[in-house]
């Protein structure tokens, strides 16, 4: 929070202005060199410097990156940041797309010594050149957030701690931010908030990893040696965890916004943050809770919605019962139907080297082509049985964790690869099936999809 308050305190005021210039019409060529052709009749009618360039040069660098011709790209973005400043001013926000553009080509590439360069350049600008008035400035700030997270996934090892301790940043600046802009219960938050919650997670299962990279985030500050305990890492994760949550839930007990269903929603993650860090008593009190909630306002959505286990943290926070369910239909994380009459399929794409045990989401971009190998998993969540001897009450009932792990495919077949997805499969964390509350024994048979390398 005092890095956050920092950039705060350091951001000035710069009049904004819309952007100008003529609509680019080269979305309609498919084709490269007729994207090329209909640019140099722009040049021919306004002038090599002309502010018309400055959008069809954009979306030309669009059509190179595609083709993967990045220093094209990388050409054409100058020019047209160029005109933007020769235009409009040297340090006005009409380039800040046109940087972000500059960012996403050379991540295209994994050309991340270029881009940690140029990702430097642009928070240098929100830091000076820019303050909480300027239009786009949350945007801008998670945008740059998310390629620090995408940095810390495929830019090179020596960098991970850097991507995602400022990743961190911006996004509580972006935080702030939105607060200062609308109020602290705007549910305009809900999204930047639960982006940080899944940073926590990421770093989280960093720590947990060890090696360098957990030993630099459980420094205190960066370079300092002095180190939390992994112990008291893994407390403050979770109690900042709670805090993001405990916001969420206030957003929605506003009395403007008043919402049932979303608070009842909020525990649901409350409960599902609980399993991640092992609190499965906490987590058994607060699925019961939800689940009784959600049952009131639609039985039928409520029973559809914890028939089958999900892996957490999911990917979005939904206010709405019919919300979650879309979207694990849309995304397809949950298939119908079942194996061998009861098994439940489940895919997990992994999100890349870097953080291998995190599933892909909107902040990796790895492409599918790299998935190099996969396994097919059956393994079961445990189930919870109220009526247990004392001495069994006692005992932890790691319930949304994988026991009975075997393997039914594998390609490759190496006993390497096999002992790395039998230690893999053993990251993974799952909201349990839940009847009236309380979770259910399910096997699950689970693709798994592996990067065993970062493209060439």
């Amino acid at each position: 929070m005092c890095l956050c308050k920092a950039i705060l305190r350091w951001v000035f005021l710069l009049p904004s202005f819309s952007v100008l210039g003529q609509q680019a019409f080269i979305s309609q060529y498919e084709d490269l060199d007729k994207a090329q052709f209909y640019v140099e009749e722009l040049e021919r009618e306004y002038g090599q410097n002309s502010l018309a360039l400055a959008e069809p040069l954009s979306e030309l660098a669009g059509l190179y990156t595609q083709h993967g011709r990045y220093e094209d790209a990388h050409r054409s973005i100058d020019r047209a940041t160029l005109i933007i400043r020769r235009v409009e001013g040297l340090y006005t926000r009409e380039q800040i797309p046109y940087l972000q553009q500059k960012i996403e080509n050379f991540a295209a590439s994994f050309d991340w010594v270029n881009a940690r360069e140029q990702m430097e350049h642009i928070y240098w600008f929100y830091l000076q050149k820019s303050q909480i008035a300027a239009p786009d400035l949350t945007e801008d700030l998670l945008h740059l957030s998310d390629m620090h997270i995408r940095g810390a996934n495929e830019d090179s090892v020596v960098y991970q701690s850097y991507h995602l301790r400022r990743a961190m940043t911006l996004n509580w600046a972006a935080l702030a931010v939105a607060e200062k802009m609308f109020t602290a219960n705007d549910q305009r938050l809900v999204t930047i908030i639960y982006k940080l919650l899944k940073q926590y997670h990421l770093q989280l299962v960093a720590v947990k990893n060890g090696g360098s990279l957990g030993y630099q985030l459980r420094e205190i500050y960066p370079g300092s040696n002095l180190v939390r305990s992994r112990s008291d890492t893994r407390k403050y994760f979770y109690y900042m965890g709670r805090r993001l949550l405990n916001q969420l839930a206030a957003i929605y007990s506003d009395p403007d916004s008043l919402n049932f269903e979303a608070q009842a929603m909020v525990s649901l993650y409350v409960a599902d943050w609980q399993v991640i860090f092992g609190r499965h008593a906490e987590a058994l009190q607060t699925y019961q809770g939800s689940f009784d909630e959600l049952t009131k306002i639609s039985g039928e959505q409520a029973s559809s919605l914890f028939e089958s286990p999900r892996l957490i943290p999911v990917q979005d926070f939904h206010d709405s019962i019919e919300g979650a369910i879309d979207a694990d239909k849309s995304a397809g994380f949950v298939s119908e139907g079942g194996i061998n009459g009861n098994s439940q399929p489940m895919v997990f794409l992994e999100s890349g080297a870097g953080f291998p045990n995190i599933g892909q989401s909107s902040e990796f971009s790895m492409a599918d082509d790299i998935l190099l190998s996969r396994a097919l998993f059956t393994f079961e969540l445990p189930e919870v049985v109220d009526n247990v001897s004392r001495r069994s009450r006692m005992r932890k009932m790691p319930f949304g964790k994988p026991v009975n792990a075997k393997i039914l495919e594998l390609e490759g077949g190496s006993l390497d690869q096999r002992e790395i997805f039998e230690n893999r499969i053993q990251d993974l964390s799952f909201r349990p099936k839940l009847l009236m509350g309380v979770p259910q024994a399910t096997e699950i048979t689970l693709e798994y999809k592996m990067f065993s390398k970062l493209k060439n």
